[in-house]
């Protein structure tokens, strides 16, 4: 997992540079700022495309030679091997457009990387204040989890189908049991208890409450066993072998409910602490009397740590808390303060909260996001197959399988952008809207038919040079054949040259001449 995210890092770092520069020089809106990167990351990547272009006229003058041979070889794969060797040295690359596309694959990492970390690449914020930031987030959120299902009023309560009133109901039942653990084990001298109240908004109270809570379970957990490191592995937060047994052993349904509310917490903040672990990270104990924060490796945490600073909670347009009052202020001073709040603000982009992840902000016009980018990927598919059709009809002709595959693309690209934040979502839309242009240019621009007439020419020429360097190996090779000349083996060359040397010396005997053999005759 390091190596990956060194990898991102290492791509993202000067691809972080450009939209840097447009986002403070250019345009101070998140949303128009990618549109400007993505335009600039594909200029960039026109050489290459190009480069692809000319490689797909070449290879459909090696696709019709290519079938035959493995159509004729088909069960004689070293034979088969054999002859598309031979091909290669007439300029056939069976790998041709790998580097391109491994270069466009390893640019996508750092584009990745981009988009997910705002915070690092578009305001540069340092490392430790990033990280000291998903920290808080997670924090912040961690007594969100019960504050939202603490305020619910009774009427909002009673508007809830079963399941999530069970949920509801599980998840202020859990408050409750973390609000009397901390009065009894976490309150310093001389403090009060705290009351439910303490759950009536996000804020800095709260959010002490819930991670003090915690972190002493965690720490007492550790003390018992060393293999307890983190709050999901504590008897507090699960049920025991020997807690679930007894719970097993209890006939009545309603019984056994209520052994595992008090044993363990409810299913639904269980789920709630697992999503707020793969978004932010978690707390793990190292040492009898030490926990430290560790960062979940997720690329966006600094996008949900950023929609966590910028929640606001309103009821009938009045706002009851906002989520970065509860920020630390030791961590979020007053020019980091400013700088977050405007770069949030700026993830704002025709209505779409870029920071948001589609599925769990269902709505116009965040539906959008993933709607379009599946058109777009399609279209892109689309046009594709029909200019490969086109260009290279032979090698298009034993593709049929890959084309199937090509469609399913872009079906994975709508449901992974309804599971990613929309400014990633965003970001391939605008990049499948550009590929759409690009190709279509390109197609223009760069004929199939003069490209392929080019390549045609650039073959013949290639075979002329093969077949004159081949006749000149083979007049060598005839030199150089072994032969027996007067009980001796000599090369041919060798029994040339003493023949030419006996005639000419029969001549000059014939002639009264003196003969003088000359070995470089």
């Amino acid at each position: 997992m390091e190596t990956i995210q060194f990898l991102y890092s290492l791509i993202g770092t000067p691809l972080g540079y450009i939209l840097y520069f447009i986002y403070n020089f250019i345009c101070e809106n998140v949303g128009i700022a990618i549109l400007l990167f993505t335009f600039v990351i594909k200029l960039a990547m026109l050489p290459l495309a190009i480069k692809q272009q000319k490689n797909t006229a070449k290879s459909a003058i090696f696709a019709p030679k290519v079938k035959e041979i493995q159509t004729k070889y088909k069960n004689n794969q070293e034979k088969q091997q054999e002859e598309l060797q031979k091909l290669q040295q007439q300029g056939y690359n069976p790998m041709g457009g790998c580097g391109s596309m491994l270069l466009t694959f390893l640019i996508l990492f750092g584009v990745l990387d981009v988009v997910y970390k705002p915070m690092t690449h578009i305001i540069h914020t340092s490392k430790e204040k990033t990280e000291s930031m998903v920290q808080e987030a997670h924090d912040v959120e961690l007594a969100a989890i019960f504050v939202n299902e603490v305020t619910l009023s009774a009427e909002d309560a009673a508007k809830l189908k079963t399941e999530a009133l069970e949920k509801h109901n599980g998840i202020v039942r859990d408050a409750e049991k973390i609000l009397a653990y901390y009065n009894e084990n976490c309150l310093a001298a001389g403090d009060e208890a705290k009351t439910m109240d303490v759950f009536s908004e996000v804020s800095e109270q709260s959010k002490n409450v819930v991670k003090t809570a915690v972190k002493d379970i965690m720490l007492k957990s550790y003390a018992e066993n060393d293999k307890c490191t983190i709050f999901t592995d504590t008897d507090f937060y699960k049920l025991t072998d020997d807690e679930n047994k007894a719970m097993n052993a209890i006939e009545s349904a309603e019984e056994r409910a209520a052994y595992k509310a008090e044993h363990s917490l409810s299913d639904g903040t269980r789920a709630a602490l697992n999503t707020l672990q793969s978004h932010f990270g978690s707390y793990k104990t190292t040492a009898v009397d030490t926990v430290s924060f560790v960062a979940t490796q997720a690329l966006q945490r600094e996008l949900y740590a950023l929609e966590s600073f910028g929640t606001v909670v309103e009821k009938d347009d009045v706002v009851l808390y906002k989520y970065k009052d509860a920020f630390d202020k030791r961590v979020v001073g007053d020019e980091l303060n400013e700088e977050i709040s405007r770069l949030y603000d700026n993830l704002n982009f025709v209505g779409i909260p870029l920071g948001q992840v589609p599925w769990e902000h269902m709505g116009f016009p965040m539906i959008l996001v993933p709607i379009v980018s599946f058109l777009m990927a399609l279209i892109q598919t689309f046009i594709s197959n029909k200019y490969m059709e086109m260009n290279n009809p032979e090698a298009a002709s034993t593709m049929g399988t890959m084309k199937i595959t090509m469609y399913i693309m872009p079906v994975f690209s709508l449901v992974l952008a309804f599971t990613i934040p929309a400014g990633a979502g965003f970001y391939w839309t605008i990049s499948y809207a550009y590929g759409i242009i690009q190709t279509v240019i390109l197609n223009k621009l760069y004929s199939p038919e003069k490209l392929r007439a080019q390549a045609e020419a650039e073959y013949a020429e290639k075979m002329k040079q093969i077949n004159v360097a081949a006749s000149r190996v083979r007049d060598t090779d005839k030199d150089n054949t072994i032969r027996e000349y007067n009980g001796e083996q000599l090369t041919q060359k060798e029994i040339n040259r003493r023949k030419l040397a006996e005639a000419r010396k029969a001549d000059a005997l014939k002639y009264g001449e003196e003969y003088i053999d000359d070995d470089e005759s």
